[in-house]
């Protein structure tokens, strides 16, 4: 990353090359910015960005195969850190509001454009940001970007904090505890994590039973049918690539990657009995992605088996009542080793992954289990308590499909959320140890002091 007030490069795309080569001229004359690429197409703007690293894409609102927003989508993860800025002719409110939403910077107006206003305005904006993550540098030491569309590392001294792979899956045996609300807001915060954005998070739906994820995350329901885990068993292990993850997997929140559950039951009940198919399915995924989060079935199961086994962090999803609480404590003593009765297994392994999940989906009650009581009961730590929010009802009634962390980011369940993402991945680098920001700015927003 360079220091502020050195060379901007930056990628122009347009339809028309001699709009670019005269929007060149003027450009460069400012002192910072430099053209380092030319595309006439969307996906052509993308590599350029993403194989030379560039600090900025300067394009059309509208191309042939692509608009500045799903342009700011695909950098967000190919290229994290470059900053998308667009040119249109007809710039409305309405435009500019769900252009800055996915990420696009700022568009400038075709008729009547200003060279010297928009290099101001693009160097100006570069800087700001070299200047935060200079800051985050600083603070958390030397963070990684990430991995480029060719799969080869890309060093850099912002945007992505270089971390462990965390497989994380979202379980309990009774239904109904809010697994999958869990499990897509957890994916969420950390894909909204200025640390992670850069990461590739996929999110995986092993509750073949209730394929509910997809409904959390909006999916089109004949992508689900053509895109689920049941055609994974075509997929050749050996010869899977970067690219080919993009042909499996549908596009979820922010950027997040979701591998749906098959919404016809016969193909469900054949997927959740495959002991194998699930065994690749993770494999491949733990190839290409440094966060993969499992939203498992409420049963026991030769996929839950193989989830249990992969997975870095297993989270008991409870509600502070009886049922929840009892069906999780059958859990535990199956696993726990039985000394009068030598020939069970022993699967206390898994125990030292598990952690509860306390999570409120109703208004506190006088008949609520305390903690204590329930890790008592269970045999397992409370990792994390998730406090009621009418935000998740509003999320899941929402035709924007945003979740409850992004509908109210300041809220106690999202604040929760984020904690816990900290927690798992460190996510959010300024709540370490209960500890908010005291200086606002960048983590301000996302946490409040207890």
């Amino acid at each position: 990353m360079r220091n502020e007030g050195e060379a901007v490069s930056l990628v122009l795309a347009s339809l028309d090359a001699d709009f670019m080569m005269d929007l060149t001229q003027g450009l460069q004359e400012h002192p910072q910015i430099k053209v380092i690429g030319f595309a006439q197409n969307g996906s052509a703007a993308i590599d350029r960005a993403s194989k030379m690293a560039a600090d900025a894409v300067l394009t059309e609102y509208a191309l042939t195969d692509i608009t500045a927003n799903e342009m700011a989508k695909r950098l967000a993860e190919e290229s994290p850190g470059t900053l998308v800025f667009a040119i249109s002719e007809n710039i409305t409110a309405q435009l500019v509001q769900s252009a800055k939403a996915v990420g696009v910077k700022e568009i400038f107006p075709k008729n009547g454009f200003s060279a010297k206003e928009t290099a101001n305005r693009i160097a100006q904006m570069v800087d700001e940001q070299r200047r935060e993550w200079s800051e985050v540098a600083r603070t958390h030491g030397a963070v990684e970007k990430g991995t480029g569309p060719r799969g080869q590392k890309i060093k850099t001294e912002y945007v992505t904090r270089a971390i462990t792979q965390s497989v994380i899956m979202t379980y309990n045996i009774k239904g109904g505890v809010g697994k999958t609300t869990i499990a897509v807001n957890l994916a969420t915060a950390i894909k909204m994590s200025p640390y992670l954005s850069g990461q590739r998070v996929v999110l995986v739906d092993f509750d073949c039973g209730g394929s509910n994820v997809r409904l959390h995350c909006g999916l089109n329901d004949n992508e689900c049918y053509n895109r689920n885990l049941s055609i994974w068993q075509y997929v050749e292990e050996g010869r899977t690539t970067a690219a080919d993850m993009d042909d499996l997997l549908l596009d979820g929140p922010l950027g997040i990657k979701v591998l749906p559950a098959p919404m016809s039951k016969k193909e469900a009940e054949k997927i959740n009995n495959n002991m194998e198919l699930c065994e690749k399915v993770l494999r491949v995924l733990k190839k290409y992605f440094g966060i993969i989060v499992i939203d498992c079935a409420p049963n026991l199961s030769p996929m839950t088996d193989v989830a249990m086994d992969h997975a870095t962090h297993i989270l008991l999803i409870a509600n502070p009542e009886g049922q929840a609480v009892k069906k999780l404590s059958e859990l535990t003593l199956l696993l726990r080793k039985d000394e009068d009765n030598p020939d069970k297994p022993d699967m206390s392994h898994l125990l030292r992954k598990m952690r509860i999940v306390l999570n409120h989906k109703q208004p506190e009650t006088k008949w609520d289990l305390k903690p204590s009581e329930i890790a008592e009961n269970v045999g397992v730590p409370v990792f994390a308590e998730i406090p009621y929010s009418e935000s998740v009802l509003r999320a899941l009634h929402d035709n924007r499909c945003k979740q409850a962390v992004e509908i109210d980011g300041g809220s106690p369940f999202a604040v929760a959320i984020k904690q816990m993402a900290n927690d798992l991945t460190g996510a959010y680098p300024e709540a370490v140890g209960g500890e908010r920001s005291k200086r606002g700015g960048l983590f301000g927003k996302f946490f409040k002091k207890r």
